[in-house]
């Protein structure tokens, strides 16, 4: 079993810090940076679990850096056979690696007896998923956001996984 999803509430769309600007209009979600997106705005509680394990469960992480972080795991995975997903804000750190047509997870704490795996093709649907309904999710409720550079870059990166291959199907073991 392969779950990640977010459960989206409006407590957490706005850092504290850029409520005011927010208010006064002087901050537009069009024209914020990436890195800005990725750091405080939209922090949602997130589940992440593989066979049973739940690497993230129902902790607020910033959907637009938890979108990237697995967009870029596939890059990584198709590239390399294994990848990294890490959180700024924690030394919690998830190692991905490719064997045949599976993917082995391995959390840095808490680390189950036996590693959840799963298939290649689910992790990459469900990254696909995630991004889609992340992204669908911010535009539908804060349609500004639907002109930001951030979001056609995550769509991106799920549509090409392996950096080249059309279908996004590259061999994940070159």
């Amino acid at each position: 079993m392969l779950n990640i999803g977010f459960t989206p509430d409006s407590d957490m769309d706005i850092p504290a810090g850029a409520e005011r600007a927010w208010r006064d209009g002087r901050i537009g979600l069009a024209t914020l940076s990436a890195t800005d997106l990725r750091y405080g705005w939209f922090a949602y509680r997130t589940d992440f679990e593989v066979g049973g394990h739940a690497f993230l469960s129902g902790a607020r992480e910033p959907l637009v850096d938890t979108m990237f972080t697995l967009a870029h795991t596939l890059r990584s995975l198709f590239a390399n056979g294994s990848a990294e997903i890490d959180f700024t804000e924690s030394s919690y750190v998830i190692r991905l690696e490719v064997t045949g047509d599976r993917v082995t997870f391995t959390p840095s704490h808490r680390a189950p007896a036996e590693p959840p795996r799963c298939a290649v093709e689910d992790y990459t649907a469900a990254v696909r998923a995630f991004v889609a309904t992340g992204t669908a999710w911010l535009a539908g409720n804060r349609p500004a956001i639907a002109a930001n550079p951030a979001l056609h870059e995550l769509r991106t990166l799920v549509s090409d996984p392996a950096g080249g291959d059309s279908g996004g199907t590259g061999d994940p073991d070159r």
